[in-house]
C-alpha cells in the first residue's frame, strides 16, 4: 500500500514538473516571438535618393543626415485598393481584372518603357542585370542630386556613357585577338585538311611524310585519312588546352578570383565613379558594368 501512495506521489509530481515545464518554454517562445518581431515598412536608402514600396501619405516627412529641412512625403505611384496597405496580395477584389483576365482600362495603363516604370520596377530589374533598367536608376539618381528635368538628365547619362565607352576598345582588344584567331583557325582546317593540293604543299614544307600513291588520293575523305595522321595531333592538343583552361577559369571563379573580364569592368566602373562622384556610386556602377562594346542601348 505504501508502495502504491510513493508511486501516486511521484506520478503527480512528475505531471506539475512537465506541466511548468511546457508552460516555460511557451512562455520563452512568445517573448523570443515578440522580441524578433520583423521591423514595420520603412523607405530605403540609396543615399542621394529614398525610394519607398508603398506610398507615405499620413506619415511624417522624413529628413535627411545632412539637411535639416524635412523631405517632402513620397508620392512616387497611385496603389490600389485591392493592393493592401503594402501591396503584399490582394486585399480585396481587384477591379482591374475580369475573370482573371485584365480589363481594357487596366492594359492602356501599362508603361511601355522604363521611364513609365515605379522605382522598385526599376531596382528589381537593375538587381537582375538588365542595362536599360540600370540606365533609367542613374537617369532617376541625376535628376533627384542636379535637379533637372528628364530630358536633360538623360543628356548627361549620354556623356557618361560617352566616358564608359572611352577605354572600352582597349579592354576588349584581347576578345577580338580570340575571336579572330578562332574564326581563321576553324576557316583554315578545312582546307588542310580536306583539300588535297594543300595538304600535299603543308606536307612538303612542315610534315614530309610519305605521299601515299594517286589511287589512295582520289576524294577528299581519302585525302583526310592521310592529312589526319599530322593534324589529329594539332587538333586534339589545341582541344585540351581549351577545355583545361575553361576548367582553370571556373575554378577561379569558384575562389572569387576576377577573370579578366570582371577585372576589367571593375576598372572601368571605378573610373566612372570617380569622375562622377556626386551621383550615387551604385547606380553609376551598376550602368558601367552592364555597358557592352557592342549592343548596348545608348
Amino acid at each position: 500500500m505504501i508502495g502504491f501512495q510513493r508511486l501516486s506521489h511521484t506520478i503527480n509530481t512528475s505531471c506539475r514538473s512537465q506541466s511548468r515545464h511546457a508552460a516555460a518554454i511557451i512562455n520563452f517562445s512568445a517573448s523570443s516571438v515578440d522580441r524578433q518581431q520583423p521591423p514595420q515598412h520603412l523607405p530605403i536608402n540609396f543615399g542621394t535618393k529614398w525610394f519607398s514600396s508603398t506610398t507615405t501619405s499620413g506619415r511624417k516627412p522624413e529628413t535627411t543626415k545632412d539637411e535639416s529641412t524635412p523631405l517632402p512625403p513620397q508620392q512616387n505611384f497611385s496603389s490600389h485598393a485591392a493592393d493592401g496597405p503594402v501591396d503584399f496580395g490582394y486585399a480585396t477584389n481587384d477591379t482591374r481584372f475580369i475573370e482573371s483576365k485584365p480589363t481594357i482600362a487596366y492594359a492602356k495603363s501599362m508603361p511601355y518603357d522604363f521611364c513609365g516604370m515605379r522605382h522598385e520596377q526599376i531596382l528589381q530589374l537593375s538587381v537582375e542585370g538588365d542595362f536599360g533598367a540600370r540606365r533609367e536608376a542613374l537617369i532617376r539618381n541625376v535628376m533627384a542630386v542636379d535637379s533637372v528635368e528628364y530630358e536633360e538628365a538623360v543628356r548627361m547619362v549620354n556623356k557618361m556613357w560617352k566616358f564608359n565607352q572611352g577605354s572600352m576598345n582597349i579592354h576588349h582588344l584581347p576578345y577580338k585577338v580570340g575571336f579572330g584567331a578562332a574564326v581563321t583557325g576553324g576557316a583554315i582546317s578545312f582546307p588542310l585538311i580536306f583539300d588535297r593540293n594543300v595538304v600535299t604543299w603543308f606536307n612538303e614544307h612542315y610534315v614530309t611524310t610519305d605521299v601515299p600513291p594517286p589511287v589512295d588520293l582520289e576524294t577528299y575523305l581519302e585525302v583526310a585519312i592521310w592529312s589526319w595522321n599530322w593534324m589529329e595531333p594539332v587538333c586534339g592538343q589545341v582541344s585540351f588546352v581549351l577545355l583545361v583552361m575553361q576548367f582553370a577559369r571556373s575554378q577561379m571563379v569558384n575562389m572569387g578570383i576576377k577573370p579578366f573580364g570582371n577585372r576589367m569592368k571593375a576598372i572601368r566602373s571605378g573610373n566612372l565613379v570617380k569622375e562622377y562622384p556626386q551621383y550615387n556610386s551604385l547606380f553609376v556602377k551598376w550602368f558601367s558594368e552592364g555597358d557592352t562594346l557592342y549592343g548596348a542601348k545608348k
